[in-house]
């Protein structure tokens, strides 16, 4: 199976490298070039034994940054190098200076991960969440690495899809020597797949920890945002497409009823913005950019609007809102985003039915009565204004909010010792 897996990932590189190489000359699609050289194998890494860290993008790395840092104050002496997949990943470990070497993951295909390990010999390969690939596990394997998942999920879409390929993921699943999984399902999804029960431990969700290093204690106020503090925020965080009309609709009928209302949009992906931007002018919204302000708007906000296209503000940007809705949500497809950030910071949270990727975090809040889970535009207009015009509500679903997340947070600990027990004993 896995040679299957390497024809067919094979002729797939081969027919998208003409696209993506096309797109590049034009001026396109220049993120197609980030990293290339390193993607392609082609590292400017001093040969040693590293432990090696697989995070795809943002989301995970802000989930296992405390993780990271407390492994490499756990092992000083041990180079730990980070692979991720996305430029805003690769940015996010430079600016936090998580970890002493980060590098873009190699393409899953035999020579580029294999022109890695020539180089970074790997004493433990440790794979975030759902990164399940089958050429950087089986030749780390083959190198002799202990192999570990930590905060292992699987959503029901992939599960559904790895069950038509169950004896090639058995095969995959064969090569791990820990699955940490953050939930009682996960952790059942796995075992169904061939994973040997014995060697997976539910150690809990890792997004439910603080970060507790000292860049994230900096928490701006309004005005660092050209706010008044007596304005009312509304706060849409990781939105993505479709959902930017809806949260402009809600918008427009809620500053009906109140006045002053300040809206914030900070989508999932920055490069979107000027897509919205559309949106925002069709609807005769005054709206700046963060990226663009300048003193004079930070003194008197002339504008309705702030568009969020800077990375590592979300915490922030959550922290300054009366009402906060998280997306990726309102729709099929991206599964939900993290609600717990905004709900660690004591805000009343909305979010849509489709939250499949944070399924057991969204039915506790929601039981708990610390968040509103919306149908339509409707419902989230119904509980975005019911928010905003009771404060005694959103101070104690707030605080209840806060308090949920207080009560699950120990995973990052649990899972620190277990794979420093390996460490030493490898």
């Amino acid at each position: 199976m896995l040679l299957v897996y390497n024809i067919l990932a094979g002729f797939v590189l081969i027919f998208i490298l003409p696209y993506f190489f096309l797109r590049y000359k034009l001026g396109l699609f220049r993120k197609a070039a980030v990293g290339i050289k390193e993607r392609f194998g082609f590292y400017n890494i001093d040969k040693g034994s590293y432990i090696i860290l697989h995070a795809s993008s943002v989301g995970e790395l802000k989930t296992v940054t405390n993780f990271v840092i407390k492994l490499r104050k756990e092992f000083p002496q041990k180079k730990i190098l980070i692979l991720t997949m996305t430029p805003y990943g690769y940015k996010y470990v430079c600016d936090k200076n998580i970890s002493d070497y980060v590098y873009f993951a190699p393409i899953d295909i035999p020579f580029c991960v294999e022109k890695l390990f020539l180089k970074a010999t790997p004493l433990m390969l440790i794979l975030v969440e759902s990164e399940l690939w089958p050429n950087l596990i089986f030749s780390a394997k083959r190198k002799g690495a202990k192999i570990v998942l930590i905060n292992g999920r699987m959503s029901d879409r992939s599960f559904k899809r790895y069950l038509f390929i169950k004896e090639f993921m058995a095969e995959i699943l064969k090569r791990f020597d820990l699955i940490c999984a953050r939930e009682e399902s996960d952790k059942k999804k796995f075992v169904v797949l061939g994973f040997d029960e014995k060697k997976i431990i539910k150690t809990g969700n890792m997004k439910y920890d603080k970060i507790e290093y000292k860049e994230h204690k900096i928490i701006k106020t309004k005005r660092d945002y050209g706010f008044s503090e007596t304005d009312l925020i509304f706060v849409a965080g990781s939105t993505r497409e479709k959902e930017e009309d809806i949260v402009i609709n809600v918008y427009k009928r809620l500053v009906s009823k109140f006045r002053g209302l300040k809206l914030v949009i900070a989508p999932r992906y920055p490069d979107r913005c000027k897509e919205i931007e559309k949106l925002l002018e069709k609807e005769n919204i005054v709206y700046r950019r963060k990226s663009q302000l300048n003193n004079n708007d930070l003194k008197i906000s002339g504008y309705r609007c702030l568009l969020l296209d800077t990375i590592g503000e979300l915490a922030s940007i959550y922290s300054i809102g009366t009402v906060v809705f998280v997306g990726g949500s309102l729709f099929e497809g991206a599964g939900g985003h993290n609600m717990l950030e905004p709900a660690e910071l004591g805000k009343t949270v909305i979010f849509g039915k489709h939250v499949k990727n944070f399924k057991e975090s969204a039915e506790g809040l929601v039981s708990n009565e610390a968040a509103f889970q919306v149908e339509d535009e409707n419902e989230f207009f119904d509980c975005a204004h019911k928010i905003l015009s009771d404060q005694k509500l959103r101070d104690e679903m707030g605080n209840k909010a806060k308090e949920f997340v207080i009560n699950q947070r120990g995973a990052t600990d649990r899972t620190i010792k277990i794979i420093s027990e390996m460490i030493k004993n490898a």
